[in-house]
């Protein structure tokens, strides 16, 4: 189980023990609202969805904080080339919607996949009547791709160049916030299910 940590949040991959608790909180209004599916999904479709990304080209992480699990975060749609697809992230603890967590959360993932993964691009995908979600994205870096400005779900790209430019300020501020935990802890066990640079990531961590 591949783990994160980071700013006093823990990224743990999701397992089939959590998706229901995930189904539970994405089924709920305050959340579905903010999705482009709204539909209700059933625990079998819960179940097919999980086995179609329980790979290493998908990465779901429940996000806890404080002790709590309080949201879900992803990476999904790995290419070589381009880096990750797509990412996404919700909140479903109303104590924690309006607090660092999701910050902490954002910076952890993404400087695992810049920083230890040496990846250079990441996408995420915004509903353009989400103000709150469109200002959060701007400010870690992301840019609207062109041909998006009559999407209702837009096309955001960060580059490693544009989250470098940012990284810094974020970084700084979220260790002052948190009380110093800015050191990155990886952890986990080697897997088919895990890429190959994270695989040779926690190896060399073994050996240190």
């Amino acid at each position: 189980m591949l783990t994160l940590e980071q700013y006093g949040v823990k990224l743990t991959r999701l397992t089939a023990d959590d998706i229901e608790l995930v189904r539970h909180w994405r089924n709920r209004n305050e959340v579905a609202n903010y999705m482009e599916y709204r539909n209700q999904i059933t625990p079998e479709e819960q179940v097919k969805w999980f086995k179609s990304v329980n790979n290493k080209y998908n990465y779901y992480f429940i996000i806890e904080f404080e002790e709590k699990k309080i949201g879900l975060i992803n990476a999904k749609n790995y290419n070589p080339k381009e880096g990750f697809g797509e990412g996404g992230i919700f909140i479903w603890d109303k104590d924690y919607i309006n607090s660092f967590a999701a910050v902490f959360a954002t910076l952890c993932l993404l400087n695992f996949s810049f920083f230890a993964l040496n990846l250079t691009k990441s996408k995420a995908r915004v509903l353009r009547t989400n103000d709150r979600a469109v200002h959060y994205n701007k400010l870690i870096g992301y840019k609207l791709l062109p041909g998006q400005d009559d999407v209702e779900n837009q096309l955001y790209e960060l580059t490693f160049e544009d989250y470098k430019v940012n990284a810094t300020k974020l970084n700084n501020a979220a260790v002052a916030l948190c009380e110093g935990k800015g050191n990155p802890v990886y952890s986990g066990a080697v897997c088919d299910e895990n890429m190959d640079e994270i695989n040779n990531l926690l190896l060399q961590n073994k050996t240190k």
